[in-house]
């Protein structure tokens, strides 16, 4: 019988056939990973960001249990949703976004944003002056307005959902 003798591969064979492919895919996979997890945290970051200053202001209005008693309360209380508004979508913009959404965000989210704050300043002032002058129909109309669906509204809080925003989406 033979004896069967082991055959020795070289050492730089098995290194480029085995070695080198594996770490390539290591390398690769670090890679990707690394690139994409800057984004995905950023993102995450941002959302709770954003999410926050929402809960906040949702919170503050929560405060107030009472339902406005009049209309002048009801003009009042518009003009706090009208200044809250305001300083809430302030807060938002100071929040930096992730590097690539910026253009998004800011079509998507913020324009909306504020021309439904500029909505309710409008509507705000129209009220407060209404009220000044006597005109409690004028002002009842205008309240009335506010609480009426808004096109800016419905686009801001369909974005801020599918983005991944939850408080600011209204869930």
């Amino acid at each position: 019988m033979r004896s069967r003798e082991r055959r020795q591969v070289p050492a730089w064979r098995l290194i480029v056939v085995g070695v080198v492919p594996a770490l390539a895919f290591v390398l690769w996979a670090t890679v990707s990973v690394a690139e994409e997890a800057p984004y995905e945290h950023i993102k995450r970051q941002y959302i709770a960001a954003v999410d926050a200053v929402c809960e906040e202001v949702s919170r503050q209005s929560d405060l107030r249990e009472e339902p406005p008693a009049n209309l002048r309360e009801e003009v009042d209380e518009l003009r706090r949703a009208s200044e809250s508004m305001t300083s809430a979508i302030a807060a938002i913009e100071a929040i930096a976004p992730p590097d690539g959404d910026v253009p998004r965000v800011r079509e998507r989210f913020f324009v909306p944003a504020r021309a439904l704050a500029a909505s309710l300043r409008e509507l705000s002032g129209s009220a407060e002056t209404a009220m000044r002058a006597g005109r409690e129909g004028e002002a009842k109309k205008a309240v009335e307005q506010s609480l009426e669906p808004d096109e800016n509204e419905k686009a801001l809080r369909s974005f801020a959902a599918e983005y991944g925003f939850r408080a600011c989406a209204g869930e």
